[in-house]
């Protein structure tokens, strides 16, 4: 069973109990996971994971919305992405061993979100929020660069630092969450390929299953079964 507790704009507490192995699309997100007695930082995602089956003991994660962790994670994001590491090898024994504290106290408490406060205060950037809504349109990274009052060798350099991927990576993230949203609500692969800016139905087919990990066919039909997850870890078992 899965479930998730929004504690602010940026964080999101998820549980997941007696899961089965799943697929997790790619969200752009960082993690916090702990898992079978290991605090685990799952980089930037921006590409599909096959996450294992909840053996014995909940798997519990805070995830960090994207452009968001570097408050937290003062690490190369970039040399982090699409990687699973133990928080010791990426922070340190000691800054590890609080934050695995911090994470297995919230899993049992009945308001995570004021044990994790330390965590909670925002810490995106002005800049990240807009970047992140201007992917969101479809905006080029020349057009973004130029928005920021940027060279687009800054806006690169800025994107690398606190989202750990470019910009071009950021747009296909929200495009794809785009599409998996209309596909929820019971729209056709056409209109949504139409309304979310594909060249065609068959380059949606193509991106959706790199960055999903189905087509948008399986994924509609996983739909009405309910069997998808919400938010950021949607998944199809």
């Amino acid at each position: 069973m899965y479930s998730e507790t929004v504690l602010s704009e940026q964080r999101t507490l998820w549980r997941s109990v007696g899961g089965s192995a799943a697929i997790i699309p790619a969200d752009g997100c960082v993690d916090l996971i702990v898992r079978s007695g290991q605090a685990l930082l799952c980089g930037p995602q921006t590409r599909v994971i096959r996450a294992p089956a909840d053996v014995v003991h909940p798997t519990v994660g805070l995830r960090l919305e994207a452009g968001t962790a570097r408050g937290i994670l003062p690490v190369a994001l970039s040399e982090l992405r699409n990687r699973v590491v133990e928080l010791r090898t990426a922070l340190g024994s000691e800054a590890a061993a609080a934050l695995y504290d911090l994470m297995m106290r919230a899993s049992d408490a009945s308001r995570p979100d004021l044990v994790l406060s330390a965590l909670l205060v925002d810490q995106a950037e002005p800049w990240v929020t807009a970047t992140r809504r201007l992917a969101q349109t479809g905006m080029s990274a020349r057009e973004a660069a130029r928005a920021m009052d940027w060279s687009e060798r800054t806006f690169r350099r800025r994107m690398l630092k606190n989202f750990g991927y470019g910009y071009a990576t950021l747009v296909r993230v929200e495009r794809a969450h785009r599409a998996r949203s209309l596909l929820q609500r019971g729209l056709s692969p056409a209109d949504v390929s139409a309304m979310t800016g594909y060249a065609d139905q068959s380059h949606l087919t193509r991106e959706f299953a790199r960055m999903v990990g189905v087509t948008p066919a399986q994924f509609s039909k996983a739909a009405k079964r309910s069997t998808l997850l919400p938010s950021g870890s949607s998944t199809v078992a």
